[in-house]
């Protein structure tokens, strides 16, 4: 296990230790503009497995992946004109988008639902990561299923020590909310998670 505090600037050097990780498919605790997030190769399903098992989280809960810009999205989900505009008037940034997930997304990481959630962070310490990898993240709130979110990095180095190969401390939003979690069917908009992007936001771009 590995800790490293970029929260006045980010290390190449570690950073480079922290994209082998993922490469080797272990798990990384970084974070983001919304919440500390636990993270892994979203295309491998022992990686996904071992998210689950992290945070003791049920398997029909599917997990929300991240990515670094808008093309990434397309090669891992469908995106209607609607969509797009959702994508780039709000990412980066904390909002997740449901859309339908292409074949390279495994059933286990979307607990057998044809869409996936998908964000890009409008976070440094993110999208650096998320630029050093060719693949999506598998991504999810750092905590044991059913605790509330924290943004002390010790209590979740204590919580997730026996699953996470690096942790990486950095800035996060003092308010602890998660991103708002949207899917558009119909051209209508429906709000599944309640976050810092309104639903009204959504509206006076559709």
């Amino acid at each position: 296990m590995q800790i490293f505090d970029w929260t006045d600037k980010i290390n190449e050097t570690e950073l480079k230790i922290v994209t082998q990780a993922l490469n080797e498919n272990k798990l990384i605790v970084f974070p983001t503009e919304t919440v500390y997030g636990i993270a892994g190769n979203a295309l491998n399903v022992e990686v996904i497995d071992k998210l689950f098992q992290a945070k003791n989280r049920d398997y029909s809960k599917p997990f929300s992946l991240m990515v670094s810009d808008i093309n990434k999205i397309k090669d891992i989900a469908y995106v209607s004109d609607y969509e797009e505009k959702v994508i780039n008037k709000f990412m980066p940034g904390p909002i997740t988008l449901i859309l339908k997930k292409r074949d390279c997304i495994s059933n286990l990481a979307t607990a057998s639902r044809d869409t996936v959630g998908v964000r890009i962070p409008n976070h440094a310490i993110a999208l650096s990561i998320l630029k050093s990898i060719d693949y999506p993240l598998a991504t999810s709130s750092a905590n044991i299923s059913g605790r509330a979110n924290n943004s002390d990095i010790e209590d979740i180095i204590n919580d997730l020590a026996n699953y996470v190969d690096v942790f990486i401390k950095g800035n996060i939003s003092n308010n602890l909310l998660a991103s708002t979690v949207v899917e558009i069917k119909n051209n209508e908009i429906n709000i599944l998670r309640e976050g810092i992007i309104s639903e009204q936001d959504i509206k006076k771009i559709l």
